[in-house]
């Protein structure tokens, strides 16, 4: 398919926070581009779910909801048949409990003029209403290197979350290399991303503005509210993506977040390196004395006796 009738297709995969999903479509569906479509994925969905998700595709004709039963995993095969049937060739994600600033898909169709996958500036929303980064330039070509590199997985790299990630559909089915169900002990996005980010034909590049709120469920004790207390925290953050001056505030927020997680992770790199100093010191110090356990009794005798004279 090359005849493509909107500017953008961004893909909402869901199960069972029904809460949470109007707020989450609300702003996909309110981008400064209005000629784009939404796609409900849903994985198994509760009838909570089920019933928000109907009734959001009847009030907006850019809303579709795709209604799959349960997969073995966090259905990723349903969102390559939703790429497959995108009628647009930049396809944008967005989580269920996450939002999306007005001016989102504008500036990531910007930079996928240029490259074929792209990122908001990355990072989360803390509970306390502090902002963490996740680091990793996608220009930079080291953070590609540790994303495809790693080979323990227990300890791999991600800078690439599912909100604030697109990429062309024509990269991606050029691939050949589609969303399918994780193994066991991988995450599904990373999953998927480093088979995109491990290809020659990559283009990569991060903006250099957060267009994208994430929250996510398992950071910072969030796993432990309730459904009330979630709700109430997005629908702050919604409130101040739908001000007219929603982006500056996060742009702010962005500048005096910068300065304290470079600091705190200067510290944490100095920890690192004195840290590092110490091991060597006692490398050393177990290497010496293994060499004189393991020296001959004569030798032994002779050096003693040097050191004395």
């Amino acid at each position: 398919m090359t005849d493509f009738t909107c500017r953008a297709t961004i893909l909402i995969p869901t199960h069972d926070r029904a809460t949470t999903l109007r707020l989450a479509v609300t702003t996909a569906v309110s981008q400064t581009v209005e000629d784009l479509e939404v796609i409900i994925l849903g994985d198994g969905v509760t009838d909570r779910v089920r019933a928000t998700a109907r009734a959001l595709a009847k009030s907006d004709s850019r809303v579709v909801f795709f209604d799959r039963p349960k997969s073995r995993n966090h259905g990723e095969e349903y969102r390559h048949e939703a790429i497959v049937a995108a009628r647009s060739n930049a396809i944008f994600y967005l989580c269920d409990d996450d939002l999306l600033l007005p001016q989102h898909v504008e500036d990531l169709l910007g930079l996928l003029g240029e490259f074929n996958f792209v990122q908001s500036l990355n990072g989360y929303i803390r509970t306390t209403g502090a902002l963490e980064f996740y680091p990793g330039i996608l220009s930079d070509p080291e953070t590609i290197y540790f994303h495809v590199k790693t080979r323990d997985w227990t300890q791999f790299f991600n800078s690439v979350s599912l909100t604030g990630t697109a990429h062309s559909r024509d990269f991606y089915l050029m691939l050949d290399r589609p969303w399918e169900t994780t193994p066991t002990g991988r995450y599904p996005d990373h999953f998927q991303w480093c088979k995109m980010l491990d290809s020659p034909q990559l283009r990569a590049a991060s903006s250099t503005r957060m267009t994208a709120l994430q929250f996510p469920g398992h950071r910072d004790g969030r796993d432990a509210l309730s459904e009330k207390e979630r709700l109430a925290e997005l629908r702050r953050w919604a409130r101040i993506v739908a001000s007219p001056d929603g982006q500056a505030r996060i742009d702010e927020l962005v500048r005096l977040s910068a300065p304290v997680q470079m600091d705190r992770d200067l510290k944490i790199i100095y920890e690192l390196r004195q840290a590092l100093h110490s091991a060597r010191v006692e490398l050393h110090q177990m290497s010496q004395t293994l060499s004189w356990r393991t020296t001959s009794p004569l030798r032994r005798i002779r050096a003693l006796t040097r050191r004395r004279r």
